[in-house]
């Protein structure tokens, strides 16, 4: 999911490029609106895992703009809350700026991922794939959707396995793609396949901490199931509004839930972390996907 860093840009740059061109005065308020904007997607910007990532994976020059965007994007807070919009806004430019250009020296492929982050975001989708897969298996003994089921299976893992050889010659970003295919497959074609069904999917956890870090992952594959359909035109006029309403929201909840984690309360992060997924439900579901 997360929201790739590529299309973070690109949507910047619309609003960004939207702004400029309008020619219409734009008010004080549509400017504060716009604004707000910008700070919404830079923040999903600077919380990318490429940004997050530990210093010693990077160089002295990535390190350094990463830091200038984010002294630059606070600066252009205090900015918003003085109410000097203009300087806001220079300063949301120059955070962009500095922030995309680390971005790209960390991940010349444009990903915006580091190998190891890569390897790690690759590992994290298979494991939802193998999730879906299992029940996958289970419908091929189905009477009515066995034979369905053998041919999504089937297609799952010619996916699988074109990931695989992917990895195999070190093309992660690739195999990445392959393997979230493979995820969004199952999840569409299992719930059109259920559809008017109770699906059920029973997974046990040793700790409150293992059953967080399983919905840190599946929030994180349902991100890029979100993106992938955003890239598809699936949000398309007045749906994309609404659309990355329930992102940001996610994102908010995903926030708030790393913090419960982080104070080692793990039950308490679980819960919220299955409402930030509740948020991309809704997400997809507004683009069409009878997500269960």
């Amino acid at each position: 999911m997360k929201l790739t860093v590529s299309f973070l840009l690109l949507f910047f740059v619309m609003v960004h490029v939207g702004w400029a061109q309008s020619a219409a005065p734009v008010s004080p308020e549509q400017r504060r609106k716009l604004i707000d904007q910008k700070v919404r997607l830079l923040e999903m910007l600077i919380n990318s895992p490429a940004a997050k990532a530990g210093a010693a994976g990077r160089d002295d020059e990535s390190n350094q703009l990463l830091e200038k965007g984010r002294r630059s994007f606070e600066d252009a807070k205090h900015a918003i809350a003085d109410g000097r919009l203009d300087d806001a806004s220079r300063l949301l430019d120059e955070t962009l700026k500095s922030t995309s250009a680390a971005s790209r020296k960390i991940s010349p492929d444009g990903s915006g991922l580091s190998e190891s982050a890569l390897r790690k975001s690759l590992a994290d989708k298979q494991e939802q794939v193998m999730t879906y897969r299992a029940a996958v298996v289970d419908m091929t003994r189905d009477s009515k959707l066995g034979l369905q089921a053998r041919q999504l299976l089937l297609q799952i893992d010619v996916l699988l396995g074109e990931s695989k050889q992917l990895t195999d010659g070190a093309r992660l970003s690739e195999a990445n793609k392959k393997m979230a295919a493979a995820y969004k497959l199952a999840v569409e074609e299992i719930a059109r396949l259920r559809a008017g069904q109770e699906v059920v999917m029973s997974l046990t956890f040793e700790t409150p901490a293992d059953e967080y870090a399983y919905e840190v992952k599946r929030f994180a594959s349902n991100l890029t199931m979100v993106d992938m359909m955003i890239g598809e035109g699936r949000a398309d006029g007045s749906k994309r509004a609404l659309v990355d309403g329930f992102v940001a929201e996610g994102q908010r909840l995903r926030t708030v839930a790393e913090g419960e984690a982080g104070a080692r309360r793990h039950k308490e992060a679980v819960a919220i972390m299955e409402q930030a997924s509740v948020q991309l439900t809704r997400a997809l579901q507004a683009m069409g996907l009878a997500v269960f």
